[in-house]
């Protein structure tokens, strides 16, 4: 296995926790997984807004926008809130042929754009056998298929809800963010054991997913570290 890891631009050195198991004290058994966070990891910048001026206009956007921003919305849980009404107001309605072609376009614009030091990591990752994984509150009409044009293995994404070929803009399982993102990783860890898992994310929305993982890493762009294992 190749040990030399390419270089990631982070704020801080990587929190590297045991690999233990569910209490036994034994090793973990499977492939190891790479878990990567997409907006502002993978990407440079946020994609779903762009997206979303793709689909319906700038000027819808803008509409959707100001109405979340003056809506009485529930104070735990507002940006969540906020996000599925944008969608609902955007997406609902829509047939999924035509949205689905747009985002297979976009899905090549964002995968030629992506952050170079993350792309040396993840294809590290790749080469030395690892699983792929994108973990992302983006949705999945566009997620999937950058996840297939990048090779992952798996793509934990926010989900829309279709109904007779339509989209309702309604969310399938709620917004993957935050407690809810490491809540799906974890089960798709269970489907797939890990020997080791390593997390890669950039904001405090993902916090959660940074603290279920053996290598935990903070992506900014701040400063150039070499990203290692000290164990």
């Amino acid at each position: 296995m190749n040990s030399n890891v390419p270089p990631l631009t982070v704020v801080e050195p990587p929190q590297v926790m045991p690999a233990t198991g569910s209490g036994t004290g034994e090793p973990r058994r499977g492939r190891p997984a790479a878990v990567w966070d997409l907006d502002g990891t993978l990407t440079r910048t946020d994609t779903l807004l762009p997206f979303l001026r793709r689909v319906a206009g700038t000027a819808a956007v803008v509409r959707a926008l100001a109405v979340a921003a003056t809506r009485e919305l529930p104070r735990h849980g507002r940006r969540d809130a906020a996000k599925a009404l944008v969608l609902q107001q955007l997406l609902g309605g829509r047939e999924l042929g035509p949205v689905d072609q747009v985002a297979r376009d976009y899905a090549l614009r964002v995968r030629d754009s992506l952050r170079a030091d993350s792309m040396r990591l993840w294809s590290w990752h790749g080469d030395n056998g690892h699983r792929l994984v994108i973990a992302s509150a983006s949705p999945g009409l566009y997620v999937h298929h950058l996840g297939r044009l990048l090779g992952a293995d798996e793509v934990i994404c926010t989900e829309m809800a279709v109904v007779n070929g339509r989209l309702t803009g309604a969310l399938r399982g709620g917004n993957c963010r935050g407690h809810e993102k490491a809540r799906r990783v974890l089960e798709h860890l269970r489907e797939q054991p890990a020997s080791q898992v390593w997390a890669y994310a950039n904001g405090a929305g993902d916090r959660p997913l940074l603290e279920i993982a053996d290598v935990a890493v903070r992506v900014t762009t701040y400063r150039h570290l070499t990203l290692r294992d000290d164990r």
